[in-house]
């Protein structure tokens, strides 16, 4: 039973994707509207609308003092426009 739930677990972790490499921050800003529910949808667990930014329509998020992309399912920065 102790090995079924330390592969469950192992299992669980391999499914969270770490974050991907930093942005440069340079032009990243703040949106001043709602952010997009597909931005917020992508977001990492604890990561809230208020940590998103915006540069010339590609988001980022940051964590920690540092920003990283918002992730399409394909690995992608996420852009619109």
């Amino acid at each position: 039973m102790k090995y079924v739930a330390v592969v469950a677990i192992g299992a669980l972790a391999a499914c969270t994707a770490p974050p991907a490499q930093p942005v440069d921050p340079a032009g990243y800003v703040t949106p001043d509207y709602a952010v997009p529910f597909a931005i917020r949808a992508l977001l990492p667990r604890g990561i809230t609308a208020a940590d998103v930014r915006e540069r010339d329509g590609c988001y980022a998020y940051s964590l920690r003092g540092t920003l990283y992309p918002v992730q399409r399912p394909d690995g992608g920065q996420y852009c619109i426009g």
